[in-house]
């Protein structure tokens, strides 16, 4: 079985941390390497971070728990995360989001039969005051850069890429959007993703960055203006066409739970 490296920027997360590794521990597939980094936190992640690693740590569970020396952004963090990673297979988990126990096996699994590089799943969105899902996020069955370009439709959390195929791709030091760019410059290299259309993982809507979609919107022109090199113009269209995406087709993706 091949290590599965998993990277984990940490930042203000006491609240939720422990219920994050716990869906990394409940895992059915082995070996994997946690490598978590937090980012300056002032709620004691790190401290909290340092002690669940001494207790859970396994014969095929490593654990490796980093400290940035300033407030540095999610960016920064996964890619001192990244420098550390020496499994064939790099995946994403934030620290406040989950992951179903087959989540690993189910991904691997179709990767090796479909001969892909990378995979992604559907998720579960959940209200941070409630366990129970409200929506579920599907996706296509198979995700190409053209399409990925057009809107993020890759949840971070349910990603992973092999490295034996890929090589590792370095991530964006922008505040927003970074995990969008390195999807992008991932599926450019390694070819379109295998889409699993079971839910693997559970997102949590908070207050955070990820919860300021106004603010987003400035960080989606800097993928296409910076990130990809794109010129104003160019940029703008593909602002407007991102727009039409995210509304008319992302968005009816996305099924309403009623609990």
């Amino acid at each position: 079985m091949d290590l599965v490296s998993v990277i984990i920027p940490v930042y203000n997360n006491s609240k939720t941390l422990d219920q994050t590794l716990d869906s990394i521990l409940k895992q059915d597939y082995r070996p994997i390497e946690i490598i978590i980094v937090d980012d300056q936190s002032s709620d004691g992640s790190y401290a909290f971070a340092k002690a669940y690693s001494q207790q859970n740590q396994q014969q095929d569970i490593n654990f490796i728990v980093q400290q940035n020396p300033a407030n540095m952004g999610a960016g920064f963090t996964r890619n001192e995360a990244l420098k550390h990673a020496t499994g064939r297979y790099i995946a994403f988990l934030d620290a406040d989001d989950l992951w179903k126990p087959h989540k690993l096996m189910t991904q691997l699994k179709a990767m090796k039969s479909s001969d892909r590089s990378v995979c992604y799943s559907a998720y579960e969105i959940f209200d941070e005051h409630s366990s129970k899902p409200i929506a579920i996020q599907r996706v296509f069955e198979k995700l190409t850069f053209e399409k990925l370009h057009k809107t993020n439709y890759l949840g971070n959390l349910t990603g992973i890429y092999d490295v034996k195929v890929i090589g590792k791709i370095s991530i964006s030091n922008m505040r927003k959007r970074q995990d969008w760019s390195m999807w992008l410059d991932v599926l450019k290299k390694g070819g379109p993703a295998i889409g699993i259309q079971e839910p693997l993982a559970s997102y949590r809507l908070g207050d955070g960055l990820s919860s300021s979609k106004l603010d987003l919107i400035k960080y989606n022109f800097t993928v296409y203006r910076d990130h990809l090199g794109y010129g104003f113009v160019k940029s703008c269209w593909c602002m407007l066409l991102f727009s039409f995406e995210q509304f008319f087709v992302k968005n009816r993706m996305r099924h309403k739970i009623n609990n």
